[in-house]
């Protein structure tokens, strides 16, 4: 018989940054605060609207191939994991590849670029954060 937990709030001193739950192998346990994104974004690649976001309040085309996106809530520092992806139409026979250009405790901002260097707008852009809220 399997166990069902349905709960819809956890709180208090002994769950703050503390909830374990066992992994797949049934042999380990991840955090689970730690082991979520704080926040993630798909947009399209001008940086222009959101398709879909969580935690961000504002998404800003700061130029060609270089956007900025604000959370919600902030970070607790400036050490945060990120990961971006971005899909191009044509390349060009140029590679392609993306760079968070200044990680912040209150936004990102991205950077794609060709290999040349030269930056451009992607067809469709997404990111996550991992690390810590303040």
């Amino acid at each position: 018989m399997a166990s069902i937990l349905k709960v819809d709030t956890i709180t208090g001193v002994t769950t703050a940054g503390s909830i374990a739950i066992t992994g797949e192998g049934n042999s380990t346990t991840t955090n689970l605060q730690q082991g979520l994104a704080k926040a993630w974004v798909q947009a399209v690649g001008a940086g222009t609207s959101y398709n879909d976001s969580f935690n961000t309040s504002s998404l800003t085309d700061v130029g060609a191939g270089n956007i900025r996106v604000t959370y919600t809530n902030n970070m607790s520092n400036d050490d945060s994991a990120f990961t971006l992806g971005h899909q191009y139409q044509s390349l060009s026979g140029s590679s392609a590849f993306a760079a968070n250009a200044g990680a912040m405790t209150t936004s990102t901002h991205e950077h794609s670029h060709y290999q040349n260097g030269s930056l451009a707008d992607p067809v469709k852009y997404s990111s996550a954060i991992h690390g810590d809220l303040a």
